[in-house]
């Protein structure tokens, strides 16, 4: 709307040939000076917009990623595959990745906002420039651009870093995984049914033979009368005395309780002169069995660790 009418005999000019006009005159009467502060503006600005877009780029890659590692680990909790020998090792590593992708999501959340506010100090600058007649360049806004650019690149690198972490450690839990599959299949494989099903000796005797197995000499492989306690005894290349007392259980949810415990702590290292005392079942250990046996030093085996031992041939490892 006109806030006044034209005459009759007036041409009334476009409103786009007006400003075009307008523009030329300024830039007829620009210099040299006002040119280089124009330029530098819209180059701090091209600068703003990019980080901008880096940025929020960056922020999409790894919240796709975040998504996808909550939902493998919402899969690897699901307890209906049981021959997945790996599951609580991948489950783990998709732990400590969310970790590290949840402290990103929240630093690309941020810059993205400071970028917003930098881009609009800028867009907003040219004025004080132009006024100021300002030849040194950059401008003070490109401080914190240099900074978010500096940002940008250590994100980068840490995201790049989580995930060939990761990916290093999904390889070789795949290679174990083999492993145990391939031995899994073999003659070799006893499995915890299997294992309840056994006599109390050829518990024992199972447990010398996979004690053998790893590599140790066995110096008895069952107990018996007078034992005090030493079902199976054991000694490695290095010196390791290995004393194993087995509890051998009918029933899965049975638990060996903290009295059994003290018992075997009162022969394993005096009477046996173990290195390495060692409590096995295939059953469970009380809070209170896991506590003494911290007390005391004394290694327990459930049925949990006796199944990757037996069942998937993991070898025995010593603290």
């Amino acid at each position: 709307m006109s806030l006044w009418e034209p005459s009759a005999d007036s041409i009334r000019p476009s409103p786009e040939h007006t400003v075009r006009r307008l523009l030329e005159s300024a830039l007829e009467q620009a210099t040299s000076v006002d040119l280089e502060a124009a330029f530098a503006w819209w180059t701090e600005g091209r600068l703003a917009e990019e980080l901008l877009a880096d940025w929020r780029g960056l922020g999409e890659e790894v919240k796709a990623e975040l998504a996808r590692c909550q939902d493998a680990i919402r899969t690897l909790k699901d307890v209906r595959n049981p021959q997945d020998t790996m599951r609580y090792g991948r489950c783990a590593a998709e732990v400590i990745l969310r970790e590290d992708l949840q402290g990103l999501v929240s630093l690309t959340d941020k810059a993205l906002q400071w970028c917003e506010r930098v881009r609009q100090d800028v867009i907003t600058d040219l004025g004080r420039l132009m006024r100021e007649r300002r030849t040194q360049f950059p401008s003070a806004k490109a401080t914190p651009l240099g900074e978010l650019l500096e940002e940008l690149k250590r994100a980068r690198a840490h995201y790049a870093c989580s995930l060939e972490t990761y990916r290093q450690e999904l390889q070789q839990l795949s290679a174990k995984e083999q492993q145990r599959q391939k031995y899994l299949r073999s003659a070799d494989s006893i499995s915890l049914d299997q294992v309840r099903n056994l006599s109390d000796r050829e518990f024992e005797l199972l447990i010398a033979s996979l004690l053998e197995r790893d590599g140790y000499e066995v110096q008895r492989a069952h107990g018996g009368a007078g034992d005090r306690g030493a079902d199976v005894i054991a000694t490695g290349e290095n010196g390791e005395r290995i004393v194993v007392q087995c509890k051998l259980r009918r029933t899965p949810s049975a638990k060996i309780g903290s009295p059994e415990v003290q018992m075997f702590n009162g022969t394993a290292r005096p009477d046996h002169r173990a290195t390495h005392p060692l409590m096995v079942t295939n059953a469970r250990f009380t809070q209170d069995a896991e506590a003494a046996a911290a007390r005391y030093g004394i290694a327990l085996m459930d049925s949990t660790a006796l199944r990757t031992w037996a069942t998937f041939g993991k070898p025995l490892e010593l603290n």
